[in-house]
């Protein structure tokens, strides 16, 4: 029976030259570690974007945004 086994290289780059390819641990809270797949170096990410939350805003996402009236004049021809 064969097997195909893939080696892995490892690159030494610097952090400053790296092209990260970020591995981030499961979401457990705000939070989640992650460490470049290349050079090493770790990051901490959000879980969540923090500025947004649509149904904070006035609770009912499906409420369109209010537009405001257009005066027209009298002499208007439209």
């Amino acid at each position: 029976m064969r097997h195909k086994v893939k080696e892995r290289t490892e690159q030494n780059a610097t952090p400053d030259q790296c092209h990260h390819y970020w591995v981030i641990e499961a979401a457990d809270g705000p939070t989640s570690l992650g460490e470049c797949r290349y050079c090493g170096e770790t990051r901490e990410f959000l879980n969540a974007f923090p500025e947004f939350n649509p149904m904070k805003r006035n609770g009912n996402p499906l409420t369109l945004p209010e537009i405001p009236g257009v005066d027209i004049s009298k002499d208007s021809k439209s």
